[in-house]
């Protein structure tokens, strides 16, 4: 029994290191996926005069540190949805007839156009303070997040109260990444 199972093991190392020989050949592949990854902004402060029937809102997430081990690797990060949840000021979204999300390069000298990513036209449909925005577009969103920062605008359209509200504002993605080890 004992001999039988050296013999095995033997084999497979001799497997083994046949396999690292061989050129172009993988040694290992992994592939992760990761369900979401949102950036958040916390506390967007938003200002609207009486009779208002649309708003932009611009920020920009400058600290991109959770993402750029994932840009870094073979990834593919994909624009999935945005949540918008009001923290003070007003208590629903129930005003909003259609909103947009337009992702761009924070880089002002980058090449990449603007992009929709996140879009709702007469079918958005809040909870209570929330508001959940569906991807309007895939694609990759990896050659956006790979700079320093991301520029977002954010346009409701609507009944927009007047008067001051902050709300918090999440921008996910799902992510698939894959790693290679080569001999």
């Amino acid at each position: 029994m004992t001999h039988r199972m050296t013999t095995l093991s033997k084999s497979v190392l001799v497997l083994g290191i046949g396999l690292t020989m061989l050129p172009g050949c993988p040694l290992l592949t992994i592939e992760a996926e990761v369900a979401e990854v949102c950036l958040s902004y916390p506390n967007l402060q938003v200002t609207s005069p009486t009779g208002q029937r649309s708003i932009k809102q611009s920020f920009v997430f400058d600290d991109l540190s959770a993402i750029h081990d994932l840009a870094q690797q073979d990834a593919d990060l994909e624009f999935v949805r945005a949540t918008v949840r009001a923290t003070s000021g007003i208590t629903s979204f129930g005003f909003v007839e259609a909103v947009h999300v337009v992702v761009s390069s924070g880089d002002p000298g980058s090449a990449l156009p603007p992009l929709t990513m996140y879009d709702c036209t007469g079918d958005c449909v809040p909870e209570g303070n929330a508001l959940e925005i569906p991807a309007a577009a895939g694609g990759n969103a990896i050659a956006y997040l790979r700079g320093d920062s991301v520029l977002i605008d954010l346009d409701f359209v609507g009944e927009i109260p007047a008067g001051s509200w902050t709300m918090d504002v999440d921008v996910c993605m799902k992510a698939r990444a894959s790693y290679t080890v080569r001999p």
